[in-house]
Formats: structure tokens, sequence, C-alpha cells
């Protein structure tokens, strides 16, 4: 990743009717696809719990994860929340350490 706010566009196929009934619901929302994708990327990245729970019911409806792996995850999320909480350290500073790593690893590209 060589410029982290470069524009890049995703693609993939649905079927024609899902298209359709998507863009209805999108206009009746007043979202365009694109703030709708974005929005939805960014909760996912940033492990919304709703978002999460979403995700939960999408990997057991395409069963893409075992329901172990799934329980195993979902505590491994939970642990790691409970860690960041006693180190005190709060989403910012989250970000921040991850900036500082990815500086690092440009210095040495």
């Amino acid at each position: 990743m060589k410029d982290p706010q470069k524009i890049v566009k995703f693609i993939f196929s649905v079927y024609e009717k899902t298209s359709a009934d998507l863009k209805i619901r999108l206009r009746y929302d007043n979202l365009s696809q694109t703030r709708f994708f974005a929005g939805i990327v960014g909760l996912y990245l940033d492990n919304d719990p709703d978002m999460m729970a979403v995700m939960e019911k999408v990997k057991i409806n395409k069963k893409s994860m075992g329901k172990q792996k799934l329980k195993r995850t979902k505590k491994d999320l939970e642990s790691g929340k409970q860690l960041l909480g006693q180190l005190g350290i709060s989403d910012t500073e989250r970000e921040d350490i991850f900036d500082m790593i990815e500086m690092d690893k440009k210095e040495y590209e």
C-alpha cells in the first residue's frame, strides 16, 4: 500500500434482481451505493458491535466458518477489547500505534 489515501474500486457480482432491490432500498434511504458500502466497510473495520452481530449472522448463513470457530473468534474479540480497556488504551491511541507501525514499515521498504 503505497498511498493509503488512494481511492480504489470494488467490483463484485450479484443477481440482477438483487441489484435492483438494493438500488430501490438505497434510494428510499437516500443513500448512494458508494456511501452505503463505505459506511458498511467502516463499521466492519471499526469492529462495530452491531456490525459484528451482522457478520456473525452472515458467517452462519453462508457457512463460511464453523460454530466453534465463530465462538472462539467472538471470544478473542471480547478478550482483545478487555485487554485494551485494562491497559487504558483508547481508540485514538490504538490508531496512533497502527500509524507508527505503518511509518516504521515505510522506512524499511
